[in-house]
C-alpha cells in the first residue's frame, strides 16, 4: 500500500471514530431531575435527550443521523436544528474561514519578512515576542475590542471582522514556520553553489528553495485550518454571527447533546476534508511524497 493511501486511509477513519465517541461520551452524560440540583432538567428536556440519542434502542447510535437524514429536528424545537439548518451554518462558518485564508497568508507573508530583517537588526527580541503575544492572546479578546464598532453596523462588516481576528494566530504562527525554514534552507551548501554557478536569487528560490518548504508548509496546513475553525467559534459567539460556531456553542451550553454528538463529527468531518486536501497538494507539489516505501 502507498504512502499516499495508507495516510488517507488513517484520516477517513477518524470520523467514524470520533462520531461513536462523541455519542457514547454524550449518553453517558447524567440527566439531573432533582429539583435542589444546580443542573436539573426537565423530564419533558430529558425525553428529548433519550429520543434524539436513541437510548436503550437497538442501534440507537444512528438515531440522530436517522432524524436528520428525515429532516427532523434534534433538540427541542427552540433551540434545535435540522439537516438543512446545520448546512447553512456550516457554509457560513465556512464562508469566513475562506475569507481568514488568503488574510492568514498575508499575515504570514508580513511577518516571514519582518521576522527575517529583525534578526539581522537591534529589534531581533521582537521575532520572538510577536509570535508570544498572539500565541498568548484569545481570540475573544481582539473580537471584544471590535466588536462595539462593527456589530451595529451590519452589513457583511461582522463576518470580515471575524475573518481578520481569527486570520492573526495562523498568520504568524505560518510567518514563523516559513521565515525558519527559508532562514535555514538558504544557509544551505547546495544555495551557495547554485549561485556561484550564475543562477539569480528568484531562480534559485523558485527551483530550489521553495520544493524544499512546502512539505513544511503543508504540514502547518491542517493545524491551521483547525485554529481558522475553531477560532470562528469565539468570534462567531462574539459577534452575533448565528454560524456553526454559533450552534455549537448554545449546543454546549443548552445541553443539547445529539446536537453536540452531530456538531463534532461535522467539525470532524471538515477537517479530515482538510487533510485529505492537503495530502492530494502534497502528492502534486512533492515527488518523494509519492515513493512507494518497502
Amino acid at each position: 500500500m502507498s504512502p499516499v493511501v495508507s495516510r488517507l486511509l488513517r484520516q477517513l477513519v477518524l470520523v467514524p471514530v470520533v462520531a461513536c465517541a462523541s455519542y457514547f461520551l454524550m449518553a453517558a452524560l447524567p440527566l439531573t431531575q432533582e429539583s435542589d440540583a444546580k443542573r436539573q432538567v426537565s423530564a419533558e428536556l430529558a425525553a428529548s435527550y433519550r429520543r434524539d440519542l436513541g437510548l436503550g434502542e437497538p442501534w440507537g447510535f444512528l438515531r440522530p443521523w436517522e432524524k436528520l437524514w428525515r429532516g427532523e429536528r434534534l433538540g427541542t424545537s427552540a433551540q434545535g436544528v435540522t439537516g438543512d439548518e446545520l448546512l447553512r451554518k456550516l457554509s457560513g462558518s465556512v464562508g469566513v474561514g475562506l475569507v481568514a485564508l488568503p488574510l492568514a497568508l498575508t499575515w504570514a507573508l508580513g511577518f516571514a519578512l519582518l521576522r527575517t530583517r529583525w534578526r539581522r537588526g537591534r529589534w531581533a527580541v521582537l521575532g520572538d515576542a510577536v509570535p508570544a503575544l498572539a500565541f498568548g492572546t484569545p481570540v475573544f479578546i481582539p473580537a471584544l475590542l471590535l466588536a462595539p464598532a462593527v456589530v451595529e453596523r451590519g452589513s457583511l462588516l461582522p463576518e470580515l471582522s471575524a475573518a481578520l481576528v481569527i486570520s492573526v494566530w495562523p498568520g504568524i504562527f505560518l510567518g514563523t514556520l516559513v521565515g525558519d525554514a527559508l532562514e535555514a534552507e538558504l544557509s544551505r551548501d547546495y544555495v551557495r553553489t547554485a549561485r556561484a554557478k550564475g543562477l539569480g536569487a528568484g531562480a534559485v528560490l523558485r527551483r530550489h528553495v521553495l520544493p524544499n518548504v512546502w512539505p513544511a508548509l503543508l504540514d502547518a496546513v491542517t493545524p491551521v485550518a483547525t485554529a481558522l475553525l475553531a477560532g470562528s467559534f469565539a468570534a462567531e459567539r462574539v459577534f452575533g454571527l448565528p454560524y456553526f460556531g454559533q450552534l455549537y456553542v448554545l449546543a454546549v451550553l443548552n445541553k443539547q447533546v445529539a446536537v453536540v454528538v452531530v456538531a463534532t463529527t461535522t467539525f470532524a468531518g471538515v477537517l479530515v476534508l482538510v487533510s485529505l486536501a492537503v495530502e492530494w497538494m502534497r502528492w502534486w507539489l512533492d515527488p518523494r511524497s509519492r515513493e512507494v516505501r518497502a
